[in-house]
């Protein structure tokens, strides 16, 4: 497993405003977002592992162990919790700086 580029390490918070039918969207943790209750976080490190910070089922915050592989030619694909709490392996659709968009 290859550690991810640069510029995606460290934590991406979940942009739901911007969230497509297909494509989940996550934002820099200093970017301003509008007002909200919650927002996931997913954590990428630069050994290939990430954390889910996610909302449990009883509202508390949670942290679940997850993996992301550069797999070369700008693409890249993470796993984490999917629905039912097993691993969901989802194709990084694009990435830049200040955006990361994630296939469903």
């Amino acid at each position: 497993m290859n550690g991810p580029p640069a510029e995606l390490l460290g934590i991406w918070l979940h942009s739901h405003e911007e969230d497509t039918a297909s494509t989940l969207v996550f934002r820099p943790r200093a970017y301003t977002f509008p007002p909200s209750r919650w927002r996931d976080a997913m954590e990428l490190r630069a050994d290939g592992t990430c954390i889910w910070h996610g909302s449990g089922p009883d509202d508390r915050g949670q942290a679940d162990p997850g993996s992301w592989e550069d797999l070369g030619n700008g693409q890249a694909r993470i796993a984490i919790p999917g629905p039912g709490g097993g691993p969901a392996a989802r194709r990084v659709h694009t990435w830049t700086t200040d955006k990361l968009v994630v296939e469903k």
